[in-house]
């Protein structure tokens, strides 16, 4: 018997009424949003480039000449588009000679070591009184296009543009023209990181808990983002942002996978849709806050330091109760749900998870009359109808005890009150649950019904042994437990479904798992490179960087409201098939606009960027209700690392450009139209119980219809 409906209705009385999780709700989705808006895409103004050019000789400096005429002098370009990376080379010799008049020489003596050696300087100087300027800055021009040669590398560095940023790591370090490839390189290995991050984090999260994963990576993730606004050089700084890749997908995704474990079905819906608002409110903040300060040192802190508050979530959030269940700790999880009811004014009698499970337990007993002869004889449909309920039920895991008592002496006495028991149509006590599962498949007569043959009983190992010390002692550190084992370990023997767990390769042992999940990922990377596409091209929108920043993040908002609203009524797949393929063909309309009516395709565009924002949000509830507890965190980190592996197509299908304006749109058209209609073939989710275990997975929209609409409660 497996816990879903059961930590439905849990979660439901333990809600409602009172405020404080409420509160706690918003509190994940606002750990799991504001911060990785702020991880992802500080990097896009704090690497920014400005427009550059290369520098002046020095010895030009003295005759204060306006900006415009020194690059005009000494920088190649047509129709005032200069070359970023050459400039002219000058005879500095020859301008000397040439403006005599302006040059100021002197003699200055320097003491090297306990040599005093006198040296000749010569400088330019600027000419006193308007005509006289006039005629400076004309012998100037003359004398500077009479001495100057080929252009060359730039020889005295870079100039840059204050217009837009006063100050960035491109500025700081000179990182354009030949180290121009430093800044692209940290925004990809920064994915890189988020890899292997995603595959970590998923398997330590569905291994020792979604709370000392949360706990663990705010206290590794604030330090590291603090430091990166102090770093000694490029390279510093690059390993600390792959360091800091390791934790997005994850610190974005365990949040939400925690709200959604530990809320009632009905609030699920928000989930996605409150995490995507508050990253597009993330978005919209930070363009805000980059306008405002122009500095990346100061934005770098902006955007970290404040995040020490997040060590505050160490008192506020808890267990996932669901996640609990699934270890087998049943004690734990009533805790959880105790708690949480407590700070909503609402008392729960110890005990009352169990009476759910009972109650529920005794109610599918009684779906189906069983009378069995002393055979264990069931009519032909019944028995295979009750058959078919209690495979669906049994666990992907064998329990795990840890002392086995011997019962010889009274194997006969068990095998008596086993027998009698089938012959009634309730079972009297627990003990008689205890005492037939104490039985070894030796003692029991080939006669007696297959079903009231027990499981192979293991014996723990030392490696067992060992593993599930060590999760006691995290949890023991990070979930403060009591001192009440004897209790809490009788209650969990009894009605546990056992230590559940589960590896990414299960997914390919269960055929409807199997096929939900390689649609899963196809629609990610999909949507994944739709997404991100479109964003990138914000900026070519021809406004500033902090407006088209701006409006990408704000044109998202509206989107997660109506998705938000659709999705409650109509369901996901539905919803999701129809804003991909509304996406998808406002993208390839955008080759049918001439490119004189510019706005179009930008309205075109934006709309499509509206209809990915709101399929994310959509796509986010969905895989998170499709997939089993036991197993969630772990295959949407798998399918998370295929995705970013498909991220980094995006800077090439954008650079596409080039030789079309439409040609990335309609390749991102394309793909989003496919996922949408792939999408269709997953079951619908609404007002479903959340999977539990792997067996509630295999069997969840096994047999549902394609073109079936949400089914009402």
């Amino acid at each position: 018997m497996t816990w879903t409906e059961e930590l439905d209705e849990a979660a439901e009385l333990a809600t409602r009424k009172g405020y404080w999780h409420v509160l706690l709700f918003y509190l994940l989705c606002g750990l799991a949003s504001i911060p990785t808006s702020f991880l992802v895409f500080s990097q896009v103004f704090i690497n920014a480039t400005p427009e550059h050019w290369c520098a002046p000789p020095p010895e030009l400096k003295g005759l204060n000449l306006p900006e415009d005429l020194l690059r005009n002098l000494t920088i190649p370009g047509e129709h005032k588009v200069y070359d970023a990376c050459k400039s002219y080379s000058l005879d500095i010799q020859a301008l000397y000679t040439a403006l005599n008049k302006y040059v100021d020489e002197r003699s200055e003596l320097i003491k090297v070591g306990e040599t005093v050696t006198t040296i000749r300087i010569k400088e330019f100087i600027p000419a006193v009184g308007l005509e006289e300027r006039k005629e400076q800055i004309h012998q100037v021009e003359e004398a500077i296009l009479n001495n100057r040669q080929e252009p060359t590398n730039c020889p005295h560095g870079w100039m840059f543009s204050t217009e837009h940023y006063k100050s960035t790591l491109v500025t700081e370090f000179s990182l354009v023209c030949d180290k121009d490839w430093l800044p692209r390189t940290s925004n990809t290995l920064f994915w890189v990181g988020s890899i292997f991050g995603n595959l970590f984090f998923g398997w330590f999260s569905d291994r020792y808990g979604r709370r000392p994963t949360i706990l663990l990576m705010i206290l590794l993730e604030v330090p590291l983002a603090i430091a990166a606004s102090f770093p000694g050089n490029y390279w510093t700084y690059i390993a600390l942002r792959v360091a800091g890749g390791l934790f997005f997908p994850a610190l974005y995704q365990l949040p939400f996978i925690l709200a959604l474990e530990l809320m009632p079905p009905a609030r699920r819906t928000y989930t996605g849709i409150v995490v995507g608002m508050l990253f597009a409110s993330g978005m919209c903040l930070l363009a805000l806050l980059a306008y405002l300060l122009r500095d990346w040192y100061y934005l770098s802190l902006a955007t970290s330091l404040p995040f020490i508050l997040l060590f505050g979530y160490y008192w506020l959030i808890p267990e996932s109760p669901r996640w609990l269940v699934g270890r087998g700790r049943i004690a734990d999880a009533e805790k959880v749900l105790r708690n949480l009811a407590k700070r909503n004014g609402i008392i729960l009698e110890h005990g009352f998870l169990l009476e759910l499970h009972k109650k529920r337990d005794d109610e599918l007993a009684s779906e189906v009359s069983i009378l069995p002869n002393i055979n264990g004889f069931i009519p032909g449909k019944e028995r295979e109808e009750y058959m078919d309920r209690r495979i669906s039920k049994m666990l992907p895991c064998k329990p795990d005890f840890t002392r086995i008592e011997e019962i010889d002496d009274e194997a006969n006495e068990s095998l008596n009150k086993t027998i009698d028991a089938t012959l009634r149509p309730k079972r009297d006590s627990d003990s008689h649950k205890d005492e037939t599962a104490m039985l070894s498949p030796e003692e029991i007569p080939p006669n007696l019904d297959p079903l009231h043959k027990t499981l192979q009983i293991d014996y723990p190992s030392s490696i067992h042994t060992f593993r599930r010390k060590s999760i006691q002692i995290v949890h023991r550190i990070l979930l403060k437990e009591e001192e009440d084992i004897v209790e809490k370990k009788r209650m969990d023997d009894q009605n546990s479904e056992g230590d559940c767990k589960a590896s990414p390769l299960d997914v390919f042992r269960y055929p409807n798992i199997r096929k939900k999940f390689f649609l899963i990922t196809f629609n990610w990377v999909a949507l994944g490179i739709v997404y991100n596409s479109l964003s990138y091209n914000t900026p070519n929108l021809g406004v500033d960087d902090y407006l088209a920043f701006f409006i990408g993040g704000a044109v998202e908002i509206p989107s997660y409201f109506i998705a938000w609203k659709c999705m409650e009524r109509y369901g996901r797949r539905w919803v999701l098939c129809v804003f991909m393929s509304i996406g998808g063909l406002a993208c390839l309309s955008c080759a049918l606009v001439p490119e004189a009516w510019p706005w179009i395709t930008v309205s075109l565009a934006m709309l499509g960027r509206l209809c990915a924002a709101a399929s994310f949000a959509v796509f986010y509830v969905q895989i998170g209700e499709l997939l089993p507890t036991v197993m969630r965190a772990q295959t949407m980190g798998a399918s998370s690392v295929i995705a970013g592996v498909g991220l980094l197509s995006c800077p090439y299908i954008v650079s596409l450009a080039v030789y079309s304006r439409s040609l990335p749109l309609i390749i991102m058209g394309v793909l989003s139209v496919v996922a949408g209609v792939t999408s269709l073939f997953l079951p619908e989710t609404l007002n479903q119980p959340l999977p539990q275990t792997l067996e509630d997975g295999e069997s969840f929209g096994r047999d549902f219809k394609l073109l079936s609409c949400v089914e009402t409660r």
